[in-house]
């Protein structure tokens, strides 16, 4: 009886030390994993099937350095590792685009816009934003000069576009500038953030009363992804962007993935958290809860992947490399290309929403845009505008041709509408980065290009191009009029929609531009219009200068 007691003895202390060793093994292993790479608790999250993996072999490491082979045991733990490589391996392969390219196409639905709606009319030069990201980060780290242990921080160079106080502002969060720094300034908290306004190019650091203390760049518990999953254990994280509320009140706005393709593919932004950075209370969100003062919610890659998809897996993942019938690409895939060619640029709607754009160029062409597209960062929602035209490096390119005795390089430029037109707008900068002229140049004829050293003189020297202003030394008598249209005709003429037409018991044929009211759409026969004009050098032909109806 006594034999029989000890041999049970040390079989019970053998299997407590086996799992005393594996349970220590694996803490090491899990909380060194976890702690680096922050992965969700989630079997959609390739991350965290690696780490059970990991975890599983070293079980069977550790058991089979202990026992050897024995049977049964070994044989389970196999099976599960095996079962568990074979979900990442199969689970993987069946969420790639080349398996699955129809259900990426089919990820987004692309609307189609009206340009003349959707963009506002440039009147003047106070509706142009003329600080594009690099000037931003230029003004905004002249700011913070005078910060009180300013050697700890760094300025972050995304500079986002938002609406604050009626204005748009180009805005940066402050970061630690590296671990020892972190630890010199985890009690003060980060202190600030920086404005840059678009318009004026004033810029401006703006102290809080209560420091920001979750922030990408610290480190810890103040990490904010870190402190994000304490809460939200499951949830795979996307970017997080930096905005502020209508108080100046700072926060983070972080999306929430989920997979919709196979096991890991086909991830879609669903609902976001908001985190105030300086208390670190989080509150989840659906995208149609969003509170106003947001701008960015949906990631520019995110959207930019989306049409990406839409654009060239219309026929196949095959056809994409081969073939390529009815394929397009955007132009944020030539962002690596070529020094400035940033392939995206921002955009003001006619609903006052910051939008991104970016060509759509066929992929026979290299050289020609087929039209662009809008992407929403705070809806999600993408919209086409077919224009052919220049594709945006040829029109960079015929830009600085105008400007090639100064050496001048043009920005990636962003589209808006004069007087109906599709129209890129670039600035001019010298090698120092700084802007020293404006360019205008028409989408669907390249050679309409000018330049100047205001916005308001290129806008003059541009609609002279187009014939839709008089010369600044040609005046001319303004007449007035009334009427019921008799005859209505529409036009494209270099890119912009006019309108000609008749006034019952008037012989006169008038021609009116888009830009005199987007409402002209709505204009037939039978509509009573007001309206004031100018005779043009072309005998029988009457331009409109104000139309009302």
């Amino acid at each position: 009886m006594k034999k029989k007691w000890i041999v049970n003895s040390v079989w019970v202390r053998d299997i407590c030390v086996e799992i005393l060793v594996q349970v220590v093994s694996m803490a090491v292993v899990a909380g060194l994993y976890w702690y680096f790479f922050i992965p969700a608790i989630n079997i959609q999250d390739a991350g965290f099937v690696w780490l059970v993996l990991i975890l599983s072999i070293i079980m069977a490491i550790v058991h089979y350095w202990l026992y050897e082979f024995d049977g049964f045991a070994t044989i389970a733990m196999i099976v599960v590792i095996a079962i568990i490589a074979i979900y990442l391996i199969v689970g993987g392969i069946l969420s790639t685009t080349m398996f699955r390219a129809s259900s990426y196409h089919e990820m987004v639905e692309i609307e189609q816009g009206d340009f003349a709606e959707d963009i506002p009319n440039i009147i003047d030069q106070a509706q142009v934003p003329i600080v594009d990201m690099e000037t931003a980060q230029k003004l905004g780290d002249r700011t913070i000069g005078n910060i009180k242990n300013t050697t700890w921080y760094e300025v972050e160079n995304e500079y986002n576009l938002i609406k604050y106080q009626g204005e748009l502002y180009r805005i940066s969060e402050l970061s630690y500038g590296g671990f020892f720094k972190y630890i010199k300034a985890k009690e003060s908290g980060i202190p600030g953030y920086v404005l840059v306004n678009v318009k004026n190019q004033e810029a401006k650091y703006v102290q809080l009363d209560e420091p920001i203390r979750y922030s990408p760049s610290a480190y810890w518990e103040n990490d904010l992804k870190r402190h994000l999953r304490m809460q939200y254990p499951t949830y795979i994280f996307g970017k997080s962007f930096f905005e502020i509320d209508e108080n100046g009140n700072p926060y983070y706005i972080t999306s929430v993935l989920t997979p919709t393709i196979g096991a890991f593919g086909g991830m879609k932004e669903k609902s976001f958290i908001i985190t105030n950075a300086s208390t670190g209370k989080s509150k989840e969100y659906k995208a149609e809860e969003l509170p106003d003062w947001l701008e960015h919610a949906y990631d520019l890659s995110y959207l930019m992947n989306l049409t990406k998809y839409n654009q060239i897996y219309a026929n196949g993942w095959i056809n994409s490399i081969f073939g390529k019938t009815d394929v397009f690409y955007t132009s944020y895939r030539y962002r690596s290309i070529r020094d400035n060619f940033a392939g995206y640029n921002t955009a003001i709607t006619s609903n006052n929403d910051i939008v991104f754009y970016a060509g759509i160029t066929p992929a026979s062409s290299a050289e020609s845009n087929v039209g662009f597209i809008l992407a929403n960062p705070r809806t999600g929602k993408i919209t086409y505008y077919e224009c052919a035209g220049a594709e945006e490096s040829s029109a960079q390119s015929a830009v600085e041709s105008l400007v090639q005795d100064l050496r001048y390089t043009a920005t990636f430029p962003t589209v808006i509408n004069v007087d109906g037109c599709e129209t890129y707008f670039m600035l001019l900068k010298d090698k120092a980065g700084l802007v020293q002229r404006y360019a205008l140049c028409n989408v669907k004829d390249y050679t309409k290009v000018v330049q100047a050293e205001s916005i308001e003189t290129a806008l003059t020297l541009y609609k002279e191009k187009l014939g839709t202003t008089t010369t600044l030394t040609e005046v001319k008598e303004i007449s007035k009029t009334e009427g019921n249209i008799q005859e209505l005709y529409q036009a494209e003429i270099d890119g912009c929609t006019f309108y000609y037409f008749t006034i019952e018991g008037d012989s006169n044929l008038y021609m009116s531009s888009i830009k005199n009211s987007n409402r002209q759409v709505l204009m037939e026969q039978g509509t009573k219009v007001n309206l004031e004009y100018v005779a043009s050098s072309e005998n029988g032909i009457f331009i409109v200068q104000k139309i009302e109806f």
